[in-house]
């Protein structure tokens, strides 16, 4: 899902920006993706550096290990300092669909629940098939509803067809 983020913020930068008041700062060619981790005592964001540059299995690595320091209180403030768009999952814990709140500055968070099967009509038939809700919450002062949802749907593309990820 990570990857999928950075290939649509690359398409829709948009989103991949900061509200700083009165301005906004849109971060082209930088992509860096604050993943929310859990702790016993609130919630911390540490950031996967250029994440549409990286291939799936790294980020994969990256966000075990920054999980995992995170859970030892060890990361660092370039570890946490940098973020242009935040992924913050709930699946795991069985949910299947929330509003998560926007990082500021940042103008956008992707919550991502649990995959579940469904019923699904492809080519005229019904089939029961995985699906992924996704929730996109953005600030209207940065970008409106359209573009937000053409990003949504260029997740949903690069999700349908991994082979878009291959880096």
């Amino acid at each position: 899902v990570i990857k999928a983020a950075g290939y649509a913020l690359q398409r829709h930068p948009g989103l991949n920006a900061h509200w700083l008041g009165d301005t906004i700062r849109r971060f082209e060619g930088e992509i860096n993706i604050g993943v929310a981790v859990s702790l016993e005592d609130g919630l911390t964001v540490p950031v996967l550096k250029q994440a549409d540059r990286r291939s799936v299995p790294d980020i994969a690595a990256e966000v075990g290990t920054l999980a995992s320091r995170a859970r030892q209180n060890s990361l660092t403030l370039a570890d946490l300092e940098g973020g242009t768009f935040t992924v913050s999952n709930l699946g795991g814990y069985g949910v299947g669909f929330f509003m998560p709140v926007i990082n500021p500055p940042q103008v956008a968070i992707l919550g991502v629940g649990r995959t579940v099967p469904k019923p699904v009509v492809r080519d005229g038939k019904v089939r029961v098939l995985p699906v992924l809700p996704l929730s996109l919450v953005f600030d209207h002062r940065a970008v409106d509803g359209a573009p937000a949802a053409a990003f949504l749907d260029a997740i949903r593309t690069a999700l349908e067809k991994p082979y878009l990820l291959l880096t």
